[in-house]
């Protein structure tokens, strides 16, 4: 009888053990289930991108497309690049300037040798361009990319471009997902479809200040409602920027390459490589790829700083990848909106249509390296 008794207390015993071990495991499991913030997504994507990141064959992030090295050493028909960029004006506008939601960058003003390497790696299947391949492949050949990259840097730039805040910002936006995890459309599960058809009506439209933005959405779904979805509402709509922290890092990390008021640089001393003789001319210098940010569109910036982040944008100098994995959200968009508020001034670009104009002297091609890809080579 006692036996029996010890028994069934010895598996109840072990039952109950059993049970707790695996509320215990659930929750566990519950919260390695956990979903990530916008925040933590984002510094797993850029630690990945950035431990992948590596300089490309050669050892110096440069253009290596056939097409882009046969283009450097040509000198640029302005005229004949006018015709050609008829190609280019659909999207890019005739004046060069983009769209203010920058899907399509301004154009005008960028340094011949940026735009000469970005569309060659386009053509390459280096640079993922689904929308602009088709059109850049109706260039024909080096010199048709010599000739609309000069037209192209010879534009006036748009005096008046689309910047960024500067301060605070909300917005309800899906035109700008892609730039950073946070949107309308990822709240919709947490509010309802009934509160979500009423944000619809205020999406895009952007508030100068949170109270301003919590008095909006209280008219629009209700104050019980909004006590209710408050938190995850505000954190799928700051787009604040602030200048002075954006000052900060750009002068820390932005200004060795893309000068000290974001007008880029198309020319640099050639690298000097460790066990390498350093070349006795030290005149020479050879082209440089670090675009102008200055009067960039501010949502451009902002989109391609953050596919350069995550490594979406492959043809990006490796060391900037590396170099910005740690920045948030608040970094990003400050950064950007300071740079993109700069004007180029008068010396900035290289001098195109000069009677003494000269393609980029890039080194003799040997015979015996006919068979050997131009970034291989010596």
């Amino acid at each position: 009888m006692k036996s029996n008794i010890l028994v069934k207390s010895s598996k109840t015993l072990i039952t109950v053990i059993l049970a707790l071990f695996l509320i215990v495991l659930s929750i566990y499991a519950a919260e390695g289930d956990k979903p990530m913030s916008a925040e933590e997504m984002r510094k797993a994507a850029a630690a990945k991108a950035a431990a992948l990141a590596k300089p490309p064959p050669g050892g110096k992030w440069r253009a290596t497309a056939e097409e882009a090295l046969e283009a450097l050493k040509i000198k640029g028909d302005v005229e004949e690049g006018e015709e050609i960029y008829t190609v280019c004006a659909a999207c890019h506008q005739p004046t060069g300037w983009g769209d203010p939601l920058g899907v399509f960058p301004q154009l005008a003003g960028q340094h011949t040798t940026v735009l000469i390497k970005q569309i060659s790696d386009i053509r390459a299947g280096n640079r993922d361009n689904p929308t602009m391949y088709p059109f850049a492949m109706q260039i024909e050949g080096a010199q048709d990319i010599a000739d609309v990259c000069s037209y192209i840097q010879t534009r006036e730039m748009n005096p008046n471009p689309r910047i960024g805040p500067g301060g605070p910002s909300w917005i309800l936006s899906n035109l700008r997902k892609e730039v950073w995890p946070i949107s309308l459309d990822k709240i919709q599960q947490d509010v309802g479809n009934e509160n979500f058809k009423k944000l619809k009506t205020i999406e895009e439209k952007e508030y100068k200040s949170k109270q301003e933005f919590l008095e909006a959405l209280n008219n629009t779904i209700g104050a019980g409602e909004l006590q209710k979805h408050q938190e995850v509402i505000l954190k799928n709509a700051d787009w604040e920027t602030d200048l002075n922290l954006g000052k900060t890092l750009f002068e820390k990390n932005c200004v060795r390459c893309h000068g000290d008021h974001g007008q880029g640089n198309w020319k640099e001393d050639p690298p000097v490589v460790e066990g390498q003789p350093v070349q006795a001319d030290k005149g020479k210098q050879e082209p440089a790829y670090y675009p102008v940010l200055a009067g960039q569109t501010y949502l451009y910036l902002i989109r391609q700083f953050s596919w350069i982040q995550i490594g979406k944008r492959r043809n990006a100098n490796p060391d900037m990848v590396k170099q910005i994995k740690e920045f948030s959200f608040l970094d990003m968009k400050s950064v950007v909106d300071y740079a993109g508020r700069f004007k180029m001034q008068e010396g900035d670009w290289q001098e195109i249509g000069g009677e003494d104009e000269e393609g980029w002297d890039l080194g003799e091609d040997e015979e015996d390296d006919e068979d050997i890809p131009a970034h291989l080579r010596d």
